[in-house]
């Protein structure tokens, strides 16, 4: 006991170490305004309603903002920050970053832009509910896990997550809220707590549309009846209607604009409606297979498994970002541990997500540009040194084809671990 405290203790501070390190000193263009920037007018203006505000006030904007629950956390954030710290130069900064959200600026204007302005306090502040929700997370890995061992193996996988690092405190992307929502949603349905997984799922969706593919599969295992799968899906309807209600009465229908925000985001031609119809058909199908499953004592513990096989197949529908694959990384780190081989296969396709999508100087040194933003974002791309030596486009095509077949065989890998895992159900 007191050895796997050490351990864990060793590995939060590896964790929050590296974390911690990057938060002040990187930026990507508009998104930390964009995402802050609503929050902060309606602690401060009491503009609640941004879905109204953008459609009427700001028509130049290509999409509005992101979900209900997301703009309920920041705010509460952003709160903090105004009221109760005093940050005064906060506003300013999102003020001041806002007047230039979409009108082609890149993050060097951003940096040059907002350096009087607390730079590296307001970048880092601002990061600080994601590394909340980022350690909460770990933290209910730790109770998922099987046992101690594989506690620590998926715990030091989630510290050393690079995916949840770069899109989180690199990026500044929100991605590891909804993470949180389907990793608790899970520890829920162990402890059989239906309503509540259900319940969390809705609200993750409403931070980030993932989740929402996760709510009929979890109603259909979890629900032992039919009147128990009806009364789940209409606790995910009461719960995603609670956070749309006041919008639809305020602005209507624009706060669905951010459920059509990967509309921008397809493949082309007949591409795109093949994996689509693909996507469906398996969707269809594991659903299907969570009714018939429903019935068999202890589903709830095979229910990590139909997350994952969604997660995954729903990859294919579109091209899938980068900040994207955050989702799935907290259950992926439940059974790496066990399966190592699957562990290295996904280690690819991360490295091919990454080769296919972090492509521009600001993704790589770049995010460091508030340190000298002429210096690191001066510095040459992986992709630009490679392409000195082979067609550079080719290698995208390749890789984006590879992706796909990966993603699929990656979902029919988990299926077949669900058939052979012995221990089905996390040990609580």
């Amino acid at each position: 006991m007191k050895n796997y405290a050490i351990k864990i203790a060793a590995w939060t501070f590896i964790g929050l170490a590296i974390r911690l390190a990057i938060m002040p000193f990187t930026i990507h263009g508009q998104d930390l305004v964009f995402i802050n920037y609503f929050p902060m007018m309606l602690v401060k203006n009491g503009i609640w309603d941004p879905y109204g505000f953008i459609a009427t006030k700001l028509p130049h904007f290509p999409y509005t903002y992101y979900g209900p629950a997301l703009l309920m956390i920041m705010s509460a954030a952003n709160f903090i920050y105004l009221k109760v710290l005093g940050f005064t130069s906060l506003a300013a900064f999102l003020e001041k970053g806002a007047s230039m959200m979409f009108m082609d600026h890149v993050t060097a204007d951003y940096v040059k832009a907002l350096f009087g302005l607390d730079l590296f306090r307001n970048i880092f502040i601002l990061k600080i509910p994601y590394l909340l929700f980022d350690i909460a997370t770990g933290a209910f890995l730790l109770k998922l896990a099987g046992n101690k061992e594989d506690g620590i193996r998926t715990y030091v996988i989630w510290m050393l997550n690079i995916v949840v690092i770069h899109s989180a405190y690199a990026v500044g992307g929100f991605d590891v809220i909804p993470a949180f929502f389907i990793t608790t949603a899970l520890y829920a349905a162990v402890l059989n707590r239906p309503y509540l997984c259900i319940s969390l799922l809705s609200v993750g969706g409403a931070v980030k549309i993932l989740p929402y593919l996760l709510v009929l599969p979890g109603a259909l295992l979890l629900g032992d009846s039919h009147k128990k799968k009806v009364s789940l899906l209409a606790t995910a309807i009461l719960v995603s209607a609670a956070s749309y209600l006041p919008f639809v009465l305020s602005s209507g229908k624009a706060v669905f604009g951010f459920l059509l925000l990967t509309e921008a985001v397809h493949y082309p031609g007949q591409a795109r409606v093949v994996l689509s119809a693909s996507f469906f058909i398996l969707y269809l199908a594991i659903c299907v297979s969570a009714f018939k499953e429903s019935s068999i004592k202890g589903s709830s513990g095979k229910l990590i498994y139909y997350f994952m096989a969604i997660l995954l197949i729903s990859y294919t529908a579109f091209p899938v970002r980068f900040r994207y694959f955050v989702s799935v990384t907290p259950l992926l780190a439940l059974i790496i541990p066990r399966h190592k081989k699957f562990g290295f296969f996904i280690m690819a396709i991360v490295m091919m997500l990454a080769f296919l999508w972090l492509t521009g100087r600001e993704l790589q040194m770049g995010l460091f540009a508030p340190l000298g933003p002429d210096y690191f974002l001066g510095i040459p791309t992986l992709q630009e040194f490679i392409g000195r030596f082979v067609d550079i486009e080719i290698c995208y095509k390749v890789t984006a084809r590879v992706l796909i077949i990966a993603l699929f065989a990656a979902a029919f890998w988990v299926w077949r671990i669900r058939s052979s895992d012995s221990k089905q159900r996390p040990v609580l």
